[in-house]
């Protein structure tokens, strides 16, 4: 039995239609790339969510991670809800888990008006968006 050989222009056909299989298969889905950064008291959130919730047809949610201030998720095209949550250390604050041991405590400081009661809105275009939010505690 012969072994099977590539050579030339096979080469190159096979190769381009695995690179088109591969592309194929993550352009379809419809979703547009946003990011942008996201400050509470003109400080980077260092470590939170962001979520955006398609506000007509399906109604779907897509989330992410907040890192140093910086997000970049896929979501839907169209007007959306725009949720933001992190919650931090509180300094010299501990409970008592177990008898002798303390764990730190934490806190939800990112207003309601931000996430569960949320007045943040954006519309996500069909091409690659840079959308940027300024939260402040007041």
């Amino acid at each position: 039995m012969r072994a099977f050989r590539v050579f030339g222009w096979e080469a190159k056909l096979l190769l381009v239609m695995a690179l088109l299989t591969l592309v194929g298969c993550s352009a379809g889905d419809g979703l547009v790339e946003v990011g942008g950064t996201v400050t509470f008291d003109g400080a980077p959130i260092q470590d939170g969510r962001i979520q955006f919730r398609s506000t007509e047809g399906d109604q779907q949610a897509y989330a992410g991670l907040i890192e140093n201030g910086k997000y970049v998720i896929r979501v839907a095209p169209g007007p959306a809800l725009v949720e933001v949550r992190a919650s931090r250390l509180i300094p010299g604050k501990f409970v008592e888990a177990n008898p002798g041991e303390k764990d730190p405590v934490g806190e939800m400081y990112i207003p309601e008006k931000y996430n569960s009661r949320t007045e943040l809105r954006a519309t996500v275009e069909t091409a690659k968006l840079e959308q940027n939010f300024d939260l402040v505690s007041k």
